[in-house]
């Protein structure tokens, strides 16, 4: 897939997102209201970084090496952009500006080049921990895999910039995916059904995952300000299940959405089970779908 049709097809979602749920009850506005931002590029050791990586707070891994040198070793959960590859605008990778990202390349020089890139993009939280050559803790080998853009097969980060993929079906048999927008009253209003629901089934192996359709500007690039204010919603409606951006794979896996919110069922394989399901519902709506979904699956 190349990037500037999935970027084309990410632009498009946007477009169609803003058209679908005007009519709806707005949500609370701030969007735009986001504070002047400080920026922080320090330098820290391994053992720093390794604590930060341990302590349970959303940090996003960044190995800016070549592809080569990635297959041959890497930090587990690192995610690869060759310091080469930022430019002038937003790496597509790293949606959230003020994620707290670690940055490492093998001894050091390129970590530190790319964290002046990163901050003159307008990331405010970097952290440079040097070379892998220092690393004494654990590594993996393998290839950085490419996206086929599907929800079976795809890249995105959640409002935190935290990176996910289809791993997230994993030891779970359902996953219901909830797609809203910080502007659709009906979407925040059911939102605390649907945590409610994730605590009561997740016995059974399910799992509510969020994706946010109105975090993305029109430039194909996160929006801070709407990801605070996601951010934001997503606390006060007590829906502390995960929150995914509109990266552009997702937005091509999602390109058919036209009306908030829409929830779906995939299996643990990223399948669909049943149909997608346009609207709200009740708590006792949603309990009885959930039920014969996960019916379907076999739990």
């Amino acid at each position: 897939m190349k990037k500037w049709t999935a970027l084309l097809m990410a632009l498009m979602l946007t477009i169609a997102i803003f058209a679908g749920c005007g009519k709806k009850p707005a949500s609370p506005q701030g969007g735009n209201d986001t504070p002047e931002p400080v920026t922080q590029n320090r330098v820290i050791t391994a053992e720093e970084a390794k604590a930060r990586i341990d302590s349970g707070d959303p940090v996003v891994i960044v190995d800016v090496r070549t592809p080569e040198e990635y297959a041959e070793k890497h930090i587990p959960g690192a995610i690869l952009l060759p310091v080469e590859t930022i430019g002038d605008r937003q790496p597509v990778l790293l949606p959230v500006q003020d994620a707290e990202i670690l940055l490492y390349c093998r001894s050091g020089n390129r970590s530190a080049d790319a964290a002046k890139k990163l901050a003159d993009l307008g990331y405010t939280n970097l952290s440079d921990f040097g070379g892998i050559n220092d690393w004494p803790y654990e590594t993996e080998d393998g290839e950085w895999e490419s996206k086929e853009g599907t929800l079976s097969s795809f890249y995105a980060a959640d409002l935190y910039g935290v990176p996910y993929d289809e791993d997230l079906y994993e030891d779970h048999k359902l996953t219901m995916v909830n797609v809203w927008t910080t502007f659709c009253g009906y979407c925040l209003t059911e939102m605390p059904d649907l945590m409610k629901l994730s605590e009561e089934f997740a016995d059974r192996g399910f799992q509510v995952v969020g994706v946010v359709g109105d975090t993305m500007n029109s430039r194909g690039e996160g929006d801070l300000g709407q990801i605070r204010l996601a951010r934001k919603l997503a606390e006060e409606t007590g829906a502390s299940y995960s929150h995914l951006m509109l990266t552009p794979d997702l937005a091509l896996a999602l390109k058919d959405v036209q009306a908030f919110p829409t929830t779906f069922f995939l299996d643990e394989e990223g399948k669909t089970v049943g149909k997608a399901l346009v609207g709200a519902r009740s708590y006792s709506d949603w309990k009885e779908l959930i039920g014969s979904a996960l019916e379907m699956v076999g739990a």
